[in-house]
């Protein structure tokens, strides 16, 4: 892509940044540059972020013409409908903790959201979560379009 060497962008319409934030944390902030001075310059430019730092707020600024922001909560704040907890706990308890805190919290048709680091993990846990009799469904990246609008509509 270095110089429009290897792929040429002047054709791409549309273009979408999502996770943003984790992009700048990753240090992506030159390659998100250059993919945006590529591409032409009337595309359409959409942006998601769970948070809005400093440094996404700048790219937007510079990048986005007439943005509409769409906010749930506080600026850089989870919504405050959000309980968060965190514990540290060692990889091989994991699952088994997993099943205590379901146990806990997903009862009367409560509906659970389990985020994971991977593909792999998140249809790991969703075989192991219907072996233990929990109704469950997987959805990342790695299906196909028809199955993650299925799940989604589940």
């Amino acid at each position: 892509m270095q110089s429009g060497k290897l792929l040429s962008l002047q054709r791409v319409s549309f273009v979408i940044l999502d996770e943003a934030d984790r992009m700048f944390d990753m240090g992506f902030s030159p390659q998100i540059s250059a993919i945006l001075t590529a591409v032409r310059p009337d595309r359409q430019t959409l942006l998601f972020s769970a948070t809005f730092p400093k440094a996404v707020e700048k790219l937007a600024r510079e990048s986005l013409k007439y943005p509409i922001e769409v906010l749930v909560g506080g600026r850089s704040v989870a919504s405050d409908s959000i309980t968060q907890y965190a514990e540290v706990v060692e990889e091989e308890d994991k699952f088994l903790r997993l099943l205590q805190l379901l146990g806990e919290h997903a009862d009367d048709g409560k509906k659970v959201i389990i985020f994971v680091g991977t593909q792999n993990m998140a249809d790991s846990i969703f075989e192991q979560l219907l072996r233990c009799g929990y109704v469950s469904l997987s959805l990342h990246g790695g299906k196909d379009q028809e199955d993650r609008d299925s799940t989604i509509s589940d």
